[in-house]
Order: C-alpha cells, then sequence, then structure tokens
C-alpha cells in the first residue's frame, strides 16, 4: 500500500508539474486559507478554426476556511463593456483574440462585475469528453424524449439514463434545446440561459459520480491526471501545492453542498437574443464572489434623484450633493427642489429595496431617516437634502451603522441591521423551466 501510494504521487508530481501555463496573467493567489475565485473557462480548439472560441465561462469560490464551494456562469450573449476596446460586445467575444484573450476576459469581468480573479483554468472540450468517459458516464434522469440536432444530442429513453463522454458535451453545449411534448417537439425559449442552468446540473452530477470513483478507485487518478496534462491549461500562479492541498481539504466534498447562482439578467433591447444584467437584483448573488456582505450594493447601480428641501436656504445644496455622489459613482439624475421644508434629510427607496437607501446613506455624514415610496422605480432612490445636512464622504460607513425606520418612525436609527447569508431565490427569467433534465423525482436516484 505505501509503494503504491508513494508511485501514484511520484506519477502525479511528474505530470502534474508538465500541465500548460498561461504566464504573465493579471492574477494574485489570495493569502493561505483565504477565499479565492477560479475562472473556469472550456474552449473549442479543433484544428482548422481561425479562433479560439469559448461558450462556457464560470467563476467557482472556493472557501477552505468554512468547506463552501459556490458557481455562477456567465452566458455567453451577456452584452458588456469589452476591456481592451472600450466597446458593447457580447462576453465571450473578450476571449477571442489571437493572443492575449486570457487577460482581457479577466479584465472584462472584473470591470463589469467588479469580481476579482485568482486563478485561470481552461478546459478543452476534448478534456470533457474523455474525463466523463474516464469516470464510466454520468448518469441523468431523462423525464421525456430531449435533442439537440445542433448539439448532436439525442436522448429518447426515459428514466435513468448513462450519458458518455460525447452525449454529455452534447447535453452542456445545447442551446436548442428541444422536448417532445404531446403537440410535438417544443424548443427551450430560453437558449443560452437554459444551457447555462442544465451546465449546473450536469457539473454537480459529474462531481457526485468523479468524487465516488476516486475515493472507490484511487487507481483512476492516473487516468484523470493524463487527461489533465493534455487538456488543460492553468495561470502560472496555481501550483502544484495549491492543487494538491486543495485535493486533500475537499476529498469528502459532498455534491450536494455545491452553491450555484443563476445571474438574473433582462432582454438586451437593441437584440432580444442578446442579454443585459439586471442589475439590482444581481448584487446579492455578486457579492458572493466579491466576499462581500449580501446586503451590500454598489453606487454605480443606484440612480439617486437629489431635491434640495431648504426652501432656498442653501440655492446650490442640490447640485452640490449630486456634484459629490456622482464623484462616488452613483448615477445622478438633474438637481430639483422640494416643494416643502424639510428639517431633517430623508432618503425615500422602492417598496422592499432598503438596502440601496441604506448605501447612499452611508456616505450621507448626517443622520437620515429612510422612508418608503412606493412611486419609485427598482433601484431608484431620492435624497431630500433638509436644513440639516452637512456634507458628503467619499467612503461609506459600516452597514451595520445604517438600518431601515420602523413604520411611522420619522426619527431615523443607527440599530445594527444583521445581513442574511443566502440570497433570496431569483424571481427573474434565470428561474429554472421544465426543460432543466437531469435530477430525478424525489425519492428517486439514478
Amino acid at each position: 500500500m505505501c509503494v503504491t501510494a508513494a508511485s501514484l504521487a511520484g506519477y502525479a508530481l511528474v505530470k502534474l508539474e508538465s500541465i500548460d501555463r498561461v504566464k504573465d496573467l493579471d492574477t494574485q493567489s489570495a493569502p493561505p486559507g483565504e477565499p479565492e475565485n477560479y475562472l473556469i473557462v472550456a474552449v473549442d480548439t479543433r484544428e482548422g478554426q481561425g479562433s479560439v472560441n469559448t461558450d462556457t465561462m464560470m467563476v467557482v469560490r472556493i472557501d477552505p476556511e468554512s468547506d463552501r464551494v459556490a458557481l455562477t456562469s456567465f452566458p455567453r450573449d451577456l452584452m458588456v463593456t469589452i476591456a481592451d476596446t472600450g466597446k458593447i460586445g457580447m462576453l465571450n467575444s473578450a476571449y477571442n483574440r489571437p493572443e492575449g484573450g486570457e487577460q482581457n476576459l479577466i479584465n472584462t469581468l472584473r470591470q463589469n462585475f467588479d469580481i476579482d480573479i485568482n486563478h485561470f483554468v481552461e478546459v478543452n472540450f476534448e478534456s470533457f469528453k474523455q474525463v466523463v468517459d474516464a469516470v464510466g458516464g454520468i448518469p441523468i434522469y431523462i423525464p421525456y424524449a430531449v435533442r439537440d440536432r445542433q448539439s448532436g444530442l439525442y436522448q429518447y429513453d426515459l428514466g435513468c439514463q448513462v450519458l458518455d463522454g460525447d452525449q454529455g458535451l452534447a447535453f452542456a453545449r445545447s442551446r436548442h434545446f428541444e422536448m417532445l411534448t404531446e403537440d410535438g417537439w417544443k424548443s427551450d425559449p430560453q437558449a443560452d440561459l437554459g444551457r447555462v442552468q442544465r451546465q449546473q446540473i450536469f457539473i454537480r452530477l459529474a462531481l457526485t459520480k468523479a468524487l465516488g470513483e476516486i475515493k472507490s478507485n484511487p487507481l483512476r487518478l492516473p487516468d484523470l491526471v493524463n487527461i489533465g496534462v493534455s487538456n488543460v491549461r492553468l495561470d502560472a500562479n496555481l501550483t502544484l501545492s495549491n492543487l494538491l492541498d486543495l485535493a486533500h481539504h475537499f476529498e469528502d466534498f459532498n455534491s450536494d453542498n455545491l452553491e450555484t447562482y443563476p445571474l438574473p439578467v433582462k432582454e438586451y433591447p437593441p437584440d432580444h437574443n442578446r442579454l443585459l444584467l439586471d442589475e439590482a437584483p444581481a448584487e446579492q448573488y455578486l457579492n458572493v464572489f466579491r466576499g462581500l456582505a449580501l446586503g451590500e450594493v454598489r453606487p454605480g447601480v443606484i440612480d439617486v434623484a437629489v431635491q434640495n428641501g431648504t426652501q432656498g436656504q442653501n440655492p446650490t445644496l442640490a447640485g452640490d450633493v449630486s456634484g459629490a455622489l456622482k464623484q462616488i459613482g452613483f448615477k445622478v439624475a438633474a438637481p430639483e427642489d422640494a416643494e416643502e421644508l424639510y428639517d431633517h434629510t430623508v432618503i425615500f427607496h422602492a417598496p422592499g429595496e432598503e438596502a440601496y437607501a441604506q448605501r447612499l446613506a452611508r456616505h450621507i455624514t448626517v443622520q437620515v431617516e429612510l422612508r418608503e415610496d412606493p412611486t419609485l422605480e427598482p433601484a431608484h432612490v431620492r435624497l431630500v437634502a433638509g436644513t440639516d445636512f452637512t456634507s458628503v464622504h467619499e467612503d461609506p460607513a459600516p452597514l451595520e451603522s445604517v438600518t431601515p425606520a420602523a413604520p411611522g418612525d420619522t426619527s431615523g436609527t443607527t440599530a445594527a441591521t444583521t445581513a442574511t447569508t443566502t440570497p433570496p431565490p431569483s424571481t427573474t427569467t434565470t428561474e429554472p423551466t421544465g426543460f432543466q433534465v437531469g435530477i430525478p423525482p424525489e425519492g428517486q436516484t439514478c
């Protein structure tokens, strides 16, 4: 047993050291034991293609101290500002560069979503298929006949079915997913969003199978290492020590504890086939990968209308405050005068969106009152600067220093507020649909 273990360790050492590296990336490892974000892209590098294409971009946050693993996927059709051009384009286009696509994608994610990337992992589609085959295929539950004639997915047998590498890849890449109904074949209207959700399901099932295979038969390790050597690229900072420490720490990880977060999105107005991030509800999900409290809201997603409530006592107040808030990063409308006198400063917010008012209040030196206004649109707040207003400070006060006033209370409050630990379920178009096959119904296993 000792000789076998030593042989496997030495074999893995040689193989892991020969992995292809992406050099000169602007990434930095976190201190030992701290959470890290891994950007994972799957690429199609078949011969004859003039570029490197990716339709799968994920960020996985691994926290060794809490044993927490969280995953979010970025749809390829998401419209963002591309870092190296400054122009609006599909997110996956940031990667499609003769050179430097890796860094450009990292910079684009940082600039658009304020997510830092510690490590980079590129997986070839061929590697994906080989890994699936190496663990004996992935069992998934098929409740009805499904197909995708473009990706090559054809699953007509119902119940628990084991997908080999080819069918597993076709399932994970499917953007034109169809299911057979009484009225014939019906297409998934969510296209890329549906694929993202199915990929997350497949990853959970694959983790379960792979972990079980390795635990029951450690000799599977050389096969998986060989696949990695030939088809995986890593950043230079992801050392052998990092990989071995993670493998040892999470060897008993339960895939049911994998947290997956579908990003809320909406239609891109110029093209209904493209997507935009729905910034307001997405904040809590993205905060998981920023290492921030769930209740934190960035200034850039808040629309602020500033009103002068001094009735002419300080004529330039609204304009001065608007300018200061714009410098911080808030989206600020043209300043106005309030219709009545306010002897104290008030921030109005849309129903259920106290967090937006709280974020603004953290930049106001004087204590403020928070009020709900049902006429305000989501992510919009109205600041009425009263006669007690003093100044705006750039650095926000702690989140716990501001909390909503009780109904009918006009005094404001400084009582502490406690953030929840899990974002609420998404109520956007990213909710699972009938096309999200793979997980067996309750009481059944595959």
